[in-house]
C-alpha cells in the first residue's frame, strides 16, 4: 500500500504589524478591524503598531471595530504588503492585556530556555 504524505503548512508566527520580518511567510495578528469591504472581501486591522490590509478567505468578514485574530500568508508585491487571511477569529471577548503579558514573558523566557537546551546538548527529544 502506498504511503500517503500530507504537505503541512508552515506554522504562523505571532507578530505585531510593526514586527513583520522579510523572512516571515505566515503570521498571526490581533487587532481592530475597520474599512470592511463586503464587495472585495477585504478589511484593514490596526494593532496599535500599524495597519495592514487583510484579504479574507472564504468570504468571512468581521464587523467594523471588532477585535479579531487573523492567521494568514504574507503577500508581497509591487503595491506593498498585505495578508491573505486563512483564518479570521472573533477575539472580542479575549483579554488582550493578559495576552500581551504572556507575549512579553515568552519574549524574556524562551531565549533563556533555548540557551539551556543548547548547553545540555542540543534539541529536545
Amino acid at each position: 500500500m502506498e504511503e500517503v504524505r500530507f504537505k503541512r503548512r508552515k506554522p504562523a508566527v505571532e507578530r505585531k504589524i510593526s514586527e513583520i520580518k522579510e523572512d516571515d511567510t505566515r503570521i498571526s495578528l490581533i487587532g481592530k478591524a475597520f474599512k470592511v469591504d463586503k464587495m472585495d472581501y477585504t478589511f484593514w486591522i490596526d494593532d496599535g503598531t500599524g495597519v495592514i490590509l487583510i484579504e479574507s478567505e472564504e468570504n468571512v468578514l468581521p464587523e467594523n471595530s471588532q477585535i479579531v485574530r487573523v492567521i494568514g500568508r504574507i503577500i508581497r508585491n509591487d503595491e506593498g504588503v498585505h495578508i491573505y487571511g486563512e483564518v479570521v477569529q472573533d477575539f472580542s471577548n479575549a483579554d488582550i492585556e493578559a495576552l500581551e503579558e504572556i507575549r512579553e514573558l515568552e519574549r524574556k523566557v524562551i531565549p533563556k530556555l533555548e540557551g539551556i537546551i543548547e548547553f545540555f546538548g542540543g534539541e529536545e527529544s
